[in-house]
Protein backbone atom coordinates (compact mmCIF):
# COMPACT_ATOMS: atom_id res chain seq x y z
CA UNK A 1 0.00 0.00 0.00
CA UNK A 2 2.92 2.78 1.01
CA UNK A 3 4.21 1.86 -2.79
CA UNK A 4 1.21 2.46 -4.24
CA UNK A 5 0.56 5.88 -2.32
CA UNK A 6 4.24 7.11 -3.36
CA UNK A 7 3.67 6.15 -6.52
CA UNK A 8 -0.01 7.40 -6.74
CA UNK A 9 1.68 11.19 -5.36
CA UNK A 10 4.60 10.23 -8.36
CA UNK A 11 1.66 10.54 -11.05
CA UNK A 12 0.27 13.05 -9.66
CA UNK A 13 3.26 14.98 -9.72
CA UNK A 14 4.76 13.94 -12.67
CA UNK A 15 2.06 13.54 -15.51
CA UNK A 16 2.81 13.61 -19.00
CA UNK A 17 6.25 13.36 -18.01
CA UNK A 18 8.61 11.12 -20.15
CA UNK A 19 10.71 8.24 -18.27
CA UNK A 20 14.35 8.14 -19.51
CA UNK A 21 16.23 4.78 -19.29
CA UNK A 22 19.12 3.83 -18.81
CA UNK A 23 21.27 0.17 -18.17
CA UNK A 24 22.58 1.42 -15.28
CA UNK A 25 21.86 4.19 -12.82
CA UNK A 26 24.88 5.24 -10.18
CA UNK A 27 23.69 7.39 -6.99
CA UNK A 28 26.55 8.80 -5.05
CA UNK A 29 29.43 10.61 -6.79
CA UNK A 30 32.10 9.92 -4.28
CA UNK A 31 34.94 7.65 -5.58
CA UNK A 32 33.07 4.73 -5.29
CA UNK A 33 30.07 5.74 -7.51
CA UNK A 34 32.99 7.57 -10.41
CA UNK A 35 34.31 3.95 -10.36
CA UNK A 36 31.06 2.32 -10.86
CA UNK A 37 29.47 4.84 -13.19
CA UNK A 38 32.73 4.28 -15.09
CA UNK A 39 33.21 1.06 -15.28
CA UNK A 40 29.47 0.69 -16.30
CA UNK A 41 30.05 2.94 -19.44
CA UNK A 42 33.35 2.15 -20.29
CA UNK A 43 31.93 -1.30 -20.57
CA UNK A 44 29.02 -0.06 -23.34
CA UNK A 45 26.25 0.46 -20.98
CA UNK A 46 24.14 4.04 -20.89
CA UNK A 47 24.77 4.85 -17.69
CA UNK A 48 23.66 7.61 -15.50
CA UNK A 49 25.29 8.76 -12.30
CA UNK A 50 23.13 11.63 -9.56
CA UNK A 51 23.72 12.74 -6.72
CA UNK A 52 22.35 15.36 -4.36
CA UNK A 53 25.41 17.15 -3.72
CA UNK A 54 26.36 19.99 -6.34
CA UNK A 55 30.16 19.59 -6.86
CA UNK A 56 31.43 16.39 -8.61
CA UNK A 57 33.18 13.67 -7.01
CA UNK A 58 33.39 14.63 -3.88
CA UNK A 59 35.38 12.74 -1.06
CA UNK A 60 34.69 11.09 2.12
CA UNK A 61 37.71 9.86 3.98
CA UNK A 62 41.12 8.06 2.65
CA UNK A 63 42.23 10.49 -0.47
CA UNK A 64 44.54 12.77 -0.31
CA UNK A 65 47.06 11.11 2.30
CA UNK A 66 49.71 8.39 2.47
CA UNK A 67 47.71 5.05 2.34
CA UNK A 68 49.13 2.08 4.26
CA UNK A 69 48.45 -0.75 2.08
CA UNK A 70 50.00 -2.79 0.12
CA UNK A 71 49.91 -3.04 -3.22
CA UNK A 72 49.00 -5.93 -4.48
CA UNK A 73 45.81 -5.26 -2.49
CA UNK A 74 44.90 -2.43 -4.86
CA UNK A 75 43.77 -3.98 -8.46
CA UNK A 76 41.80 -3.24 -11.03
CA UNK A 77 40.59 0.94 -11.78
CA UNK A 78 42.18 1.43 -8.22
CA UNK A 79 45.04 0.39 -9.20
CA UNK A 80 44.65 2.39 -12.61
CA UNK A 81 43.84 5.44 -10.80
CA UNK A 82 46.94 5.75 -8.36
CA UNK A 83 49.06 5.22 -11.90
CA UNK A 84 47.27 8.28 -13.43
CA UNK A 85 47.47 10.14 -10.05
CA UNK A 86 51.45 9.12 -10.34
CA UNK A 87 51.98 10.58 -13.95
CA UNK A 88 50.56 13.85 -12.68
CA UNK A 89 53.23 13.82 -9.80
CA UNK A 90 56.17 12.80 -12.41
CA UNK A 91 56.12 8.87 -11.25
CA UNK A 92 54.95 5.80 -12.15
CA UNK A 93 52.51 5.69 -9.28
CA UNK A 94 51.62 7.82 -6.31
CA UNK A 95 49.68 6.98 -3.13
CA UNK A 96 50.49 10.16 -1.57
CA UNK A 97 49.03 13.02 -2.90
CA UNK A 98 46.51 16.33 -2.35
CA UNK A 99 43.19 15.76 -2.21
CA UNK A 100 42.76 18.22 -5.70
CA UNK A 101 44.69 16.08 -7.89
CA UNK A 102 42.39 13.21 -6.68
CA UNK A 103 39.76 14.60 -7.74
CA UNK A 104 40.96 15.65 -10.96
CA UNK A 105 41.78 12.13 -11.68
CA UNK A 106 38.42 11.41 -10.88
CA UNK A 107 36.86 14.25 -13.11
CA UNK A 108 39.03 12.65 -16.21
CA UNK A 109 37.63 9.20 -15.76
CA UNK A 110 33.93 10.63 -16.19
CA UNK A 111 34.91 12.67 -18.80
CA UNK A 112 37.24 10.05 -20.86
CA UNK A 113 34.04 8.04 -20.43
CA UNK A 114 31.37 10.65 -21.61
CA UNK A 115 29.24 9.82 -18.42
CA UNK A 116 26.02 11.44 -18.03
CA UNK A 117 26.18 12.98 -14.42
CA UNK A 118 23.13 15.04 -12.76
CA UNK A 119 24.30 16.79 -9.83
CA UNK A 120 21.90 18.47 -7.61
CA UNK A 121 19.28 16.04 -7.74
CA UNK A 122 17.72 13.99 -4.95
CA UNK A 123 15.51 10.62 -5.20
CA UNK A 124 12.34 11.80 -3.29
CA UNK A 125 10.22 8.59 -4.15
CA UNK A 126 10.33 5.14 -6.01
CA UNK A 127 8.37 2.19 -7.77
CA UNK A 128 9.09 -0.94 -6.89
CA UNK A 129 7.17 -4.03 -7.95
CA UNK A 130 7.45 -7.38 -6.34
CA UNK A 131 11.07 -7.47 -5.18
CA UNK A 132 12.62 -5.25 -8.26
CA UNK A 133 13.22 -1.59 -8.35
CA UNK A 134 11.30 -0.20 -11.87
CA UNK A 135 11.60 3.30 -11.44
CA UNK A 136 12.78 6.65 -9.71
CA UNK A 137 11.52 10.27 -8.72
CA UNK A 138 14.36 12.74 -9.06
CA UNK A 139 13.97 16.57 -7.48
CA UNK A 140 16.13 19.29 -8.73
CA UNK A 141 15.76 23.02 -9.15
CA UNK A 142 15.33 22.32 -12.72
CA UNK A 143 12.09 20.10 -11.37
CA UNK A 144 11.26 16.59 -11.30
CA UNK A 145 12.26 13.94 -13.46
CA UNK A 146 11.38 9.94 -13.73
CA UNK A 147 13.98 7.78 -15.11
CA UNK A 148 14.23 3.86 -14.80
CA UNK A 149 17.45 1.08 -15.29
CA UNK A 150 17.87 -2.02 -16.19
CA UNK A 151 20.14 -2.23 -12.37
CA UNK A 152 20.59 0.37 -9.51
CA UNK A 153 24.29 0.58 -7.27
CA UNK A 154 23.77 2.93 -4.56
CA UNK A 155 26.71 4.48 -3.53
CA UNK A 156 26.27 6.96 -0.94
CA UNK A 157 28.00 6.78 2.43
CA UNK A 158 24.53 6.90 3.97
CA UNK A 159 22.31 4.40 2.21
CA UNK A 160 19.95 7.34 0.54
CA UNK A 161 18.57 5.57 -2.41
CA UNK A 162 18.30 2.27 -0.81
CA UNK A 163 15.90 3.88 2.19
CA UNK A 164 14.37 5.24 -0.88
CA UNK A 165 13.32 2.24 -2.52
CA UNK A 166 11.82 1.07 1.09
CA UNK A 167 14.55 -0.42 2.58
CA UNK A 168 14.11 -0.86 6.54
CA UNK A 169 17.19 -0.57 8.48
CA UNK A 170 16.99 -1.95 12.04
CA UNK A 171 18.55 -0.59 15.21
CA UNK A 172 20.70 -2.30 17.06
CA UNK A 173 22.28 -1.54 20.75
CA UNK A 174 25.94 -1.53 20.68
CA UNK A 175 27.66 -0.91 24.66
CA UNK A 176 29.83 2.38 24.95
CA UNK A 177 32.51 1.09 27.15
CA UNK A 178 31.69 3.52 29.86
CA UNK A 179 28.28 1.19 31.26
CA UNK A 180 26.21 2.88 28.83
CA UNK A 181 25.17 1.76 25.40
CA UNK A 182 24.42 3.60 22.03
CA UNK A 183 22.11 2.98 19.06
CA UNK A 184 23.03 2.02 15.41
CA UNK A 185 21.61 1.91 12.02
CA UNK A 186 22.34 -1.83 11.06
CA UNK A 187 21.77 -2.57 7.24
CA UNK A 188 21.69 -5.92 5.79
CA UNK A 189 21.94 -7.61 1.87
CA UNK A 190 19.32 -5.08 0.01
CA UNK A 191 16.16 -7.54 -1.32
CA UNK A 192 15.61 -6.29 -4.72
CA UNK A 193 16.98 -8.02 -7.30
CA UNK A 194 18.68 -5.20 -9.66
CA UNK A 195 20.39 -3.16 -6.35
CA UNK A 196 23.17 -2.99 -4.79
CA UNK A 197 24.55 -0.81 -2.19
CA UNK A 198 28.14 -2.07 -1.89
CA UNK A 199 29.98 1.12 0.00
CA UNK A 200 26.78 0.91 2.54
CA UNK A 201 26.91 -3.25 2.70
CA UNK A 202 29.91 -4.40 2.37
CA UNK A 203 32.36 -1.63 4.04
CA UNK A 204 32.77 1.67 5.32
CA UNK A 205 36.77 2.08 5.15
CA UNK A 206 38.79 4.80 3.24
CA UNK A 207 37.44 5.49 -0.08
CA UNK A 208 40.38 3.95 -1.93
CA UNK A 209 38.96 0.32 -0.59
CA UNK A 210 35.08 1.72 -2.18
CA UNK A 211 36.66 2.60 -5.15
CA UNK A 212 37.01 -1.66 -5.40
CA UNK A 213 33.44 -1.70 -3.99
CA UNK A 214 32.48 0.38 -6.75
CA UNK A 215 33.41 -1.52 -9.57
CA UNK A 216 32.48 -4.62 -8.01
CA UNK A 217 29.65 -3.35 -8.25
CA UNK A 218 30.16 -2.11 -11.91
CA UNK A 219 31.07 -5.97 -13.07
CA UNK A 220 27.78 -7.30 -10.86
CA UNK A 221 25.74 -5.25 -12.92
CA UNK A 222 27.17 -6.16 -16.16
CA UNK A 223 26.76 -9.58 -15.70
CA UNK A 224 23.38 -9.08 -13.90
CA UNK A 225 22.14 -7.46 -17.40
CA UNK A 226 23.70 -9.79 -19.70
CA UNK A 227 22.99 -13.31 -18.09
CA UNK A 228 19.56 -12.05 -17.00
CA UNK A 229 19.79 -13.04 -13.32
CA UNK A 230 19.62 -11.31 -9.84
CA UNK A 231 23.14 -9.00 -8.99
CA UNK A 232 23.50 -11.25 -5.56
CA UNK A 233 23.96 -14.63 -8.19
CA UNK A 234 26.86 -12.91 -9.76
CA UNK A 235 29.14 -15.15 -8.31
CA UNK A 236 33.11 -13.85 -6.47
CA UNK A 237 34.78 -15.98 -9.57
CA UNK A 238 32.89 -13.76 -12.36
CA UNK A 239 34.12 -11.05 -10.71
CA UNK A 240 37.64 -12.13 -10.15
CA UNK A 241 37.57 -13.05 -14.14
CA UNK A 242 37.30 -9.18 -15.20
CA UNK A 243 39.76 -8.20 -12.70
CA UNK A 244 42.10 -10.64 -14.55
CA UNK A 245 41.25 -10.08 -18.00
CA UNK A 246 39.58 -6.53 -17.98
CA UNK A 247 40.58 -5.16 -15.46
CA UNK A 248 40.30 -1.75 -17.23
CA UNK A 249 36.12 -2.70 -18.28
CA UNK A 250 36.42 -1.45 -21.67
CA UNK A 251 38.31 -4.82 -23.27
CA UNK A 252 41.69 -3.38 -23.81
CA UNK A 253 44.94 -5.41 -22.58
CA UNK A 254 45.44 -5.99 -19.38
CA UNK A 255 48.36 -5.78 -17.21
CA UNK A 256 50.02 -9.14 -15.74
CA UNK A 257 52.24 -8.64 -12.68
CA UNK A 258 54.35 -11.93 -11.68
CA UNK A 259 54.84 -11.75 -7.57
CA UNK A 260 57.42 -14.70 -6.16
CA UNK A 261 54.33 -16.01 -4.63
CA UNK A 262 53.05 -18.13 -7.77
CA UNK A 263 54.87 -20.85 -7.33
CA UNK A 264 54.22 -21.91 -10.68
CA UNK A 265 55.32 -18.84 -12.67
CA UNK A 266 58.32 -19.24 -10.75
CA UNK A 267 61.75 -21.00 -11.08
CA UNK A 268 64.42 -20.47 -7.76
CA UNK A 269 67.81 -21.77 -8.36
CA UNK A 270 70.38 -21.50 -5.10
CA UNK A 271 69.67 -20.06 -1.81
CA UNK A 272 67.03 -17.78 -1.32
CA UNK A 273 65.56 -16.60 1.67
CA UNK A 274 61.22 -15.97 2.40
CA UNK A 275 61.12 -12.78 3.74
CA UNK A 276 57.50 -12.61 5.13
CA UNK A 277 55.24 -10.20 6.21
CA UNK A 278 57.44 -6.81 5.92
CA UNK A 279 56.24 -3.23 4.91
CA UNK A 280 56.74 -2.14 1.43
CA UNK A 281 56.82 -5.74 0.13
CA UNK A 282 54.70 -6.26 -3.05
CA UNK A 283 51.92 -9.07 -1.66
CA UNK A 284 53.26 -11.16 2.00
CA UNK A 285 56.58 -12.03 0.74
CA UNK A 286 59.59 -12.08 -1.34
CA UNK A 287 62.74 -13.39 -1.99
CA UNK A 288 66.55 -12.65 -0.61
CA UNK A 289 69.58 -13.53 -1.25
CA UNK A 290 73.53 -12.32 -0.77
CA UNK A 291 75.70 -12.46 -3.20
CA UNK A 292 78.61 -13.74 -0.98
CA UNK A 293 76.26 -16.63 -0.22
CA UNK A 294 75.93 -18.23 -3.29
CA UNK A 295 76.77 -16.80 -6.50
CA UNK A 296 75.01 -19.30 -8.68
CA UNK A 297 71.59 -18.28 -6.88
CA UNK A 298 68.93 -16.91 -9.93
CA UNK A 299 65.62 -16.36 -10.19
CA UNK A 300 63.06 -16.83 -13.11
CA UNK A 301 59.69 -14.80 -13.17
CA UNK A 302 57.79 -16.46 -16.34
CA UNK A 303 54.64 -15.03 -17.53
CA UNK A 304 53.00 -17.87 -18.46
CA UNK A 305 49.91 -15.76 -19.91
CA UNK A 306 50.64 -15.12 -24.12
CA UNK A 307 51.55 -11.50 -24.69
CA UNK A 308 50.78 -9.95 -27.74
CA UNK A 309 51.80 -5.64 -28.62
CA UNK A 310 54.05 -3.25 -27.08
CA UNK A 311 54.70 -3.91 -23.41
CA UNK A 312 56.65 -1.99 -20.28
CA UNK A 313 58.40 -4.06 -17.84
CA UNK A 314 58.73 -3.28 -14.45
CA UNK A 315 61.01 -4.42 -11.49
CA UNK A 316 59.77 -4.39 -8.04
CA UNK A 317 61.99 -2.97 -5.49
CA UNK A 318 60.94 -3.68 -1.63
CA UNK A 319 61.82 -1.76 1.36
CA UNK A 320 65.32 -3.09 2.37
CA UNK A 321 68.57 -2.29 4.16
CA UNK A 322 71.81 -2.86 2.62
CA UNK A 323 69.94 -3.73 -0.58
CA UNK A 324 72.36 -3.63 -3.96
CA UNK A 325 72.79 -0.56 -6.16
CA UNK A 326 73.13 -2.75 -9.41
CA UNK A 327 70.57 -5.42 -10.35
CA UNK A 328 71.21 -7.32 -13.85
CA UNK A 329 68.49 -8.93 -15.65
CA UNK A 330 67.90 -10.99 -18.86
CA UNK A 331 64.91 -10.95 -20.48
CA UNK A 332 63.43 -13.32 -22.87
CA UNK A 333 60.94 -12.67 -25.37
CA UNK A 334 60.03 -15.44 -28.05
CA UNK A 335 63.07 -17.10 -26.28
CA UNK A 336 64.66 -14.41 -27.56
CA UNK A 337 67.22 -12.97 -24.83
CA UNK A 338 67.53 -9.24 -23.97
CA UNK A 339 70.29 -8.00 -21.39
CA UNK A 340 69.02 -4.92 -19.32
CA UNK A 341 70.94 -3.67 -16.10
CA UNK A 342 69.25 -1.24 -13.65
CA UNK A 343 71.20 1.49 -11.72
CA UNK A 344 69.39 2.27 -8.78
CA UNK A 345 69.43 6.03 -7.28
CA UNK A 346 70.35 5.91 -2.83
CA UNK A 347 67.07 5.10 -1.35
CA UNK A 348 65.17 3.51 -3.82
CA UNK A 349 62.50 1.38 -2.40
CA UNK A 350 58.88 0.67 -2.44
CA UNK A 351 58.32 1.06 -5.96
CA UNK A 352 58.28 -0.12 -9.60
CA UNK A 353 61.68 0.69 -11.39
CA UNK A 354 61.05 0.96 -15.68
CA UNK A 355 63.49 -1.92 -17.05
CA UNK A 356 62.90 -1.24 -21.04
CA UNK A 357 60.01 -1.61 -23.13
CA UNK A 358 59.48 -4.98 -25.06
CA UNK A 359 57.41 -6.41 -28.92
CA UNK A 360 55.35 -9.72 -28.37
CA UNK A 361 54.79 -10.19 -32.26
CA UNK A 362 51.89 -13.32 -31.85
CA UNK A 363 51.05 -14.16 -28.44
CA UNK A 364 54.35 -15.53 -26.80
CA UNK A 365 55.50 -15.35 -23.47
CA UNK A 366 58.03 -13.64 -21.13
CA UNK A 367 60.34 -14.49 -19.01
CA UNK A 368 62.48 -12.33 -16.52
CA UNK A 369 65.74 -13.52 -14.53
CA UNK A 370 67.21 -12.41 -12.18
CA UNK A 371 71.19 -13.06 -11.33
CA UNK A 372 73.59 -12.16 -8.59
CA UNK A 373 76.16 -11.40 -11.38
CA UNK A 374 76.98 -7.53 -10.73
CA UNK A 375 75.19 -7.36 -7.57
CA UNK A 376 76.82 -4.98 -4.64
CA UNK A 377 74.45 -5.98 -2.11
CA UNK A 378 71.35 -7.93 -0.72
CA UNK A 379 69.17 -8.74 -3.67
CA UNK A 380 65.55 -9.12 -3.61
CA UNK A 381 63.18 -10.65 -6.39
CA UNK A 382 59.39 -9.88 -4.93
CA UNK A 383 57.69 -9.15 -8.45
CA UNK A 384 57.85 -7.41 -11.89
CA UNK A 385 55.11 -6.15 -14.42
CA UNK A 386 54.10 -5.98 -18.09
CA UNK A 387 52.41 -3.16 -18.61
CA UNK A 388 50.68 -2.60 -21.86
CA UNK A 389 52.17 0.20 -23.89
CA UNK A 390 48.62 1.87 -24.70
CA UNK A 391 47.86 2.28 -20.70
Amino acid sequence: MRYLICFLLMAATCFGQKVQSFDVIVYGANPAGVMAAYGAKAAGKKTLLIDASATLPYFHQGLGMRFDLNPAQIQGLSRDFFRKVGSKLGKFQAYEFEASIGNDVLQSYLADAKVIIWPSHQVISSLVEGNEVKQLTLQSEEGVKLVKAKTYIDCSYSGDLLLKTGYQATKELEEDGMGGSTSRLVYGEPAWVNMQAPVLISGKGSDVANMLLGQTAAIKALESITRDIPVAKVSQEEVERYYKYNPWMDGSRPDLIVDDAEAANMEIIGHWNKIKNQPGTFGNTYLQTNPLDDLGSRVRFSSKTPLKGDYQLYYYIPALRGGTSVINLEVYVSKVRHVASLRLAPNTTETWVLVGTYHFEDNTTGDVLLSQRGANGLLAADAVLWLPKTK
